[in-house]
């Protein structure tokens, strides 16, 4: 019993917590788009892509977007600059979406600030706390992957079924 209730509590503390970091998260995306004039998907997705090259149905996987939503994201980060669409060297019938060098280095410089109050934010732990975090974060992340899987592929046979 008390070990539930452990549980219980510290979800109790976490919840409030991570939805905090999450709208933090969230409005630091938003802030940075509007500085490159791009909409927090589009940002998000240029992070998503880093130095990797895509095909526009890995994005759709990757973010749960619809194809036509991903061929319109894609039309205006090549539009402005921000990405190319390439012929995939191992398969000429693929197009890959790949970032532009520059104007990503130019968004990294935004994070700058961010990125090094969090370096001494890291600074304070020693090395097994860093591997507790690292490992809290990776796990987290991979929950929130499977259940973000669970819920999409769950509208779509709701969406199926209504049809």
């Amino acid at each position: 019993m008390k070990r539930s209730s452990q549980r219980k509590s510290r979800m109790d503390r976490y919840v409030p917590l991570i939805r905090e970091f999450a709208t933090r998260d969230a409005l630091f995306h938003e802030a940075v788009a509007k500085k490159i004039d791009l909409h927090s998907t589009d940002e998000k997705v240029l992070r998503l892509l880093g130095a990797d090259a895509m095909t526009a149905g890995d994005l759709v996987n990757h973010t749960g977007l619809t194809g036509a939503a991903v061929t319109a994201l894609v039309d205006r980060l090549v539009n402005l600059g921000y990405a190319t669409r390439e012929r995939d060297i191992g398969d000429r019938r693929k197009v890959v979406i790949r970032t532009v060098s520059t104007k990503l280095r130019d968004i990294d410089h935004l994070y700058g600030g961010l990125r090094g109050a969090l370096q001494a934010l890291l600074a304070g732990y020693d090395n097994v706390e860093f591997a507790t975090i690292m490992s809290f974060l990776a796990g987290a992340t991979e929950a929130m992957a499977e259940q973000t899987e669970k819920l999409a592929a769950g509208a779509k046979s709701r969406k199926l079924k209504a049809s």
